[in-house]
């Protein structure tokens, strides 16, 4: 009937809604536009102690002073030093997802501040425990670390054409 297909239309719209506010929010461009990947997610050698050790994040080497990006819109949870991290930026894109931009030259934003996909977070550098000129990007989700590389493959997809 002509009102069964107007709701199968209706619930169809409000999934297809609800569905483009969560891709909105997922951080699968890169936060760089120029980088060689320094060291990848998981296992690797730490640089400093030689030994096996859970790297929670992806390496993007460049450029001193490279304009870092958000990779999703959100709030700033956190702008500044951060022990091993030097300088960090921490944006909150909702959902339960988080975004991290380590070892920052210079942070850009403030806490509270609330940014726009692309919106110029900081500038690359080489602070905290760091080895040379890269953003340590992480992608956490319910506070658990999640492969950056997956996101940014997905990008590719999305961004292409």
């Amino acid at each position: 009937t002509g009102d069964g297909s107007l709701g199968l239309l209706e619930n169809r719209l409000v999934h297809w809604t609800a569905l483009n506010a969560v891709l909105e929010r997922l951080p699968i461009a890169p936060p760089v536009d120029n980088f060689s990947i320094s060291s990848s997610f998981g296992k690797r050698q730490d640089p400093f102690t030689k030994r096996r050790a859970f790297h929670s994040g992806m390496d993007l080497a460049g450029a001193k002073r490279t304009s870092i990006y958000a990779t999703s819109p959100g709030v700033v949870t956190f702008a500044g030093w951060k022990g091993p991290y030097g300088r960090l930026v921490e944006i909150d894109h909702g959902l339960g997802l988080r975004t991290r931009y380590g070892h920052l030259r210079k942070t850009l934003v403030k806490k509270g501040q609330k940014i726009d996909f692309r919106h110029k977070i900081g500038l690359m550098g080489s602070s905290g425990r760091s080895t040379g000129t890269h953003v340590h990007y992480e992608v956490v989700f319910d506070g658990k670390p999640l492969n950056p590389r997956k996101f940014l493959k997905a990008g590719k997809y999305v961004f292409k054409g």
